[in-house]
C-alpha cells in the first residue's frame, strides 16, 4: 500500500483543525472523497474551489482526479485566493 501525505494550508487547515494526515489512497479522486467525508460542511465548500497540488504540480495540469498516487507522494491543498 502507498503512503501518501495530505497537507492542508491556511483556512483549510483551520477548518479541519489539523495540518493534514497520511492516506493509502491510490488516486487523487480517492483523496478528495476522503476529505469530503472527513471534515465539516464548511471544509467541503472550500474544497470545491481549492487548488490541489501533487508533488508541487497543479493537479489540473496532470490528470485531475484520475492522477495516480504512489508511495511518498504529497498532496497539498490551498484555499482559493482573493486578490485585488
Amino acid at each position: 500500500m502507498a503512503s501518501v501525505e495530505v497537507k492542508l494550508f491556511a483556512t483549510l487547515r483551520r477548518e479541519a483543525g489539523e495540518k493534514g494526515y497520511a492516506t493509502e489512497a491510490s488516486d487523487l479522486g480517492e483523496v478528495l472523497r476522503e476529505l469530503a467525508l472527513r471534515y465539516s460542511p464548511g471544509f467541503r465548500e472550500q474544497l470545491k474551489k481549492a487548488t490541489v497540488l501533487v508533488n508541487g504540480r497543479n493537479a489540473v495540469l496532470l490528470k485531475g482526479k484520475r492522477t495516480r498516487l504512489k508511495d511518498g507522494d504529497v498532496v497539498s491543498l490551498f484555499p482559493p485566493m482573493a486578490g485585488g
